[in-house]
This record gives C-alpha cells, structure tokens and sequence, in this order.
C-alpha cells in the first residue's frame, strides 16, 4: 500500500478545486466549519461551558455540541441571532459584490 503524502493531497484539493461544483461546495462547506469554530470561540470567551450556554437558550448541551460540531444541519437567522444575544453579540448580515470565484460566505 502507497503512503499518500500532504503534498500529494494538497495537489489533489487543487485539482478538485478547479471545478466549479466541487469548488462551491468546499466553500459552502468550508464557511460552516468556520461558523461553527466561531460560535465555539465566541462561548468559550464568555466564560461559559455548553451547558451554560444550552441553559440561556432553552436547549440542550447536545443541542449546543451539534452546533458547535456542525452537525445541526438547520441552523437558521433564528437560531443565529439567539445564540448571540446568549453570546452578548450580535449577527451582522450584509450582501457584497464578489469576484468571480471568490468565496460567497465570510464569516468573522
């Protein structure tokens, strides 16, 4: 069996990558998991575990760890906007014009 080196991998990613389709859905994908990290940095922060942040939200710990693990596939403006008022933030939305090819969805 052959060792598949990271540079063998990151040639592959950016092979893939040049397709259309699959470059949407790495970014699609890619703003999720950067989302999810955010929400977790920002819980973390305030100092609070995930079961704290469940009890401010009326959920579940494992609501929380779905969440924050990306495997709450709804995460609606709704729940967005209740986690960061939880959080004592807020969620910013705006529509910019974009490059072609450039990622759709930036979070920060």
């Amino acid at each position: 069996m052959s060792k598949v080196s990271l540079k063998k991998a990151d040639y592959l990613l950016d092979e893939k990558l040049m397709t259309p389709k699959f470059r949407r859905g790495y970014q699609v994908e890619y703003a999720k998991v950067l989302l999810t990290q955010k929400i977790a940095e920002m819980r973390k922060k305030s100092h609070l575990n995930q079961k704290a942040l469940a009890d401010r939200l009326g959920v579940s710990q494992q609501v929380v760890s779905r969440i924050e693990t990306g495997q709450n596939e709804n995460l609606t403006i709704d729940t967005l906007t209740r986690l960061a008022y939880a959080l004592g933030h807020k969620v910013k939305i705006s529509f910019q014009k974009a490059a072609k090819n450039e990622i759709s969805l930036e979070i920060s």
